[in-house]
């Protein structure tokens, strides 16, 4: 059964209970009622978030911006251990709206962390911020599609006017892997927070 993790959380990933050879990370989200018109149509231009995954070094930080962020524009590492499954410009039905597939046994070992994230493209221009995104989350499952643990998204007054949400982690602790529950808001957008992980 899998577990419902709290901001913050983390569990071991363990080998002898999972199949880690392919770990899923899944994001979902919907768009707030109170953010759409007539009809269910959005009041103003539609909703796009975009997911992505930062590779980081052992001091927590990204080596080459080019290899290392996984997103809809760059979908898989140089070596393929690291896959996006693509882009989803509404978010709409149920489950996952995008994927990224990490082969955790054959991550090269300069990588420590793969940090998950949800970006709200051009969220500026489009007067967007996560106060009006519901029923985020982030699901992580393994080779076999069984789901190891869940982090929903409460709602939070702090996610107004932030475009940017750290959903999770995966990291690395001696010979083991974990996953950790972050729901972390931010105000920049993925330009910056890219920047952020390079100093």
């Amino acid at each position: 059964m899998a577990i419902n993790l709290t901001k913050g959380q983390s569990i071991v990933l363990s080998k002898s209970e999972y199949d880690l050879s392919r770990l899923t990370m899944a994001l979902g989200w919907d768009v707030s009622k109170a953010s759409q018109g007539l009809f269910g149509r959005s009041s103003g231009a539609n909703f796009d978030l975009d997911s992505y995954a930062l590779l980081l070094g052992e001091n927590g930080k990204l080596k080459n911006y080019k290899d290392d962020v996984i997103y809809y524009g760059h979908l898989e590492s140089k070596d393929k251990t690291v896959v996006h499954s693509g882009d989803n410009l509404t978010g709409a039905g149920d489950g996952d709206d995008e994927q990224i597939f990490v082969k955790l046994n054959a991550l090269p070992p300069q990588y420590h962390k793969i940090v998950l994230g949800v970006n709200i493209y051009d969220a500026k221009d489009r007067k967007q911020h996560f106060g009006m995104i519901e029923n985020a989350f982030v699901r992580a499952l393994d080779a076999t599609g069984k789901e190891i643990a869940r982090y929903r998204l409460s709602n939070d007054p702090s996610y107004e006017g932030k475009l940017n949400m750290l959903m999770g982690e995966v990291y690395r602790e001696g010979s083991e892997w974990k996953f950790k529950a972050m729901g972390n808001p931010l105000a920049e957008d993925m330009n910056g927070v890219v920047g952020s992980f390079m100093r």
